[in-house]
């Protein structure tokens, strides 16, 4: 009887298996490094208690504001939150307000007792001018973030195939920005490369005063590994090696088949946002391979310039040539997925109608991850290998070629 190991990968809120042939099966490519905080509360408050410059500025505040961005652990993150919200209180009685960004995870009303928590929208939250920042383009935040006078921002940071990082880094810009804003830093940028994109993301967040930011790194388990209290340059630089040492995957064999899973919600929330994932699994993909993507995209493509970038399709090159006349980050995550369609087959299981996967996006649907790798194994041979990435934002594999041992003579 043939044995099969199943692997689980996230999928909107939930999860669907892969079961692949024991003997198939080359690696799964997942975070090694566990949790290293067992008292993750004690480890916060300490890092609070410490903090002299917040504390000073929590004594002298009259209007505070909590922002709180992307986490994969929700519970962590309210947990911090009552936690600096305490704090604050036994500083000042100044009113406090909590902001969630878009791509927060949704909080009752009441989760933080009295104080008042609002998500911030785009298109509807009243924004205004932020002139701290000289950049290319005028800059919109959310009213209550730039009107306080301390600010504290509360959230994870974890890898970026596109931009190095993501999470801490955007809830200032393009979390707590106005649409016009966000249109503006994604779009038509003359000059520009993905790679600006987190320098001007970051440039933002440096240029608001009293800004304070209690940021962690969650593990593999989604415990965190860990939290740290400070400004965001100190943070950013205390955590970049851990980020590496976190997420990073050495292996050493690649696969003729590779199945993905883009991270659940939020991060395949839409097939825009599911690319990001991508450059994992194609890491660990041989040439002529095959990639089978797992991502809900409850929200379908996700944005009408991916589609317009998507749609007709135009070669690699075209798309690249128009880039390099003006970057557009949809065009760019359009472009990628064009050149990696030009060297693989993808197939993607999601809840996308057939007819926009195949037509627009030249993708191969199929209704299970086990359906495409019936489908692919009939093309590639029954004996080709798999490996699987379970969380593709949330690890980072890199291939070391093994070097050939010399025979003695």
């Amino acid at each position: 009887m043939r044995q099969l190991v199943e692997v689980w990968l996230p999928y909107g809120t939930s999860e669907i298996p892969a079961r692949i042939p024991t003997e198939r099966l080359v690696d799964i490519l997942r975070p090694e490094k566990q949790s290293g905080i067992q008292d993750y509360i004690t480890e916060a408050k300490k890092a609070l208690e410490s903090n002299e410059p917040l504390s000073r500025a929590a004594n002298e505040s009259k209007r505070a504001c909590v922002a709180l961005g992307y986490s994969g652990n929700q519970q962590l993150t309210v947990e911090l939150g009552r936690l600096i919200l305490e704090f604050l209180v036994g500083k000042s009685s100044s009113p406090v307000v909590v902001l969630t960004t878009q791509d927060a995870s949704k909080l009752s009303s009441d989760v933080f007792g009295q104080t008042t928590v609002v998500r911030h929208d785009p298109l509807s939250s009243e924004t205004v001018p932020f002139p701290a920042f000289n950049g290319a383009f005028p800059i919109q935040l959310n009213s209550e973030f730039v009107n306080a006078d301390l600010r504290i921002i509360i959230g994870e940071l974890k890898p970026n195939h596109f931009l190095k990082f993501e999470g801490l880094t955007d809830i200032v810009l393009p979390g707590l920005a106005s649409q016009a804003t966000v249109r503006s830093h994604f779009a038509d940028r003359p000059g520009f490369a993905v790679a600006d994109l987190y320098k001007e993301r970051v440039q933002v967040g440096m240029s608001v005063e009293s800004l304070f930011v209690f940021g962690f790194i969650l593990a593999g388990d989604l415990n965190p590994a860990q939290i740290t209290c400070g400004t965001l340059p100190q943070c950013l630089e205390g955590f970049e090696r851990g980020v590496e040492e976190t997420f990073a995957r050495n292996f050493s064999k690649k696969a003729d088949i590779v199945v993905i899973g883009a991270g659940g919600a939020p991060t395949d929330a839409s097939l825009a946002r599911a690319v990001e994932a991508l450059p994992a699994g194609l890491s660990a993909l041989k040439k002529n391979g095959s990639l089978i993507v797992a991502a809900e995209c409850e929200d379908g493509h996700g944005d009408g310039e991916f589609y317009e970038w998507s749609a007709g399709g135009k070669e690699a090159r075209y798309l690249e040539a128009r880039l390099r006349r003006r970057f557009n980050y949809n065009g760019f995550k359009a472009s990628l997925l064009r050149r990696t369609l030009d060297a693989h087959r993808v197939y993607l299981v999601s809840t996308i109608p057939d007819h926009y996967v195949e037509s627009v996006f030249k993708m191969r649907a199929a209704r299970t991850i086990n359906a495409a790798l019936q489908t692919v194994q009939r093309i590639q041979g029954s004996d080709a290998t798999v490996s699987v990435v379970p969380n593709g934002s949330r690890v980072c594999p890199k291939y070391i070629e093994l070097q050939k041992q010399e025979t003695p003579q």
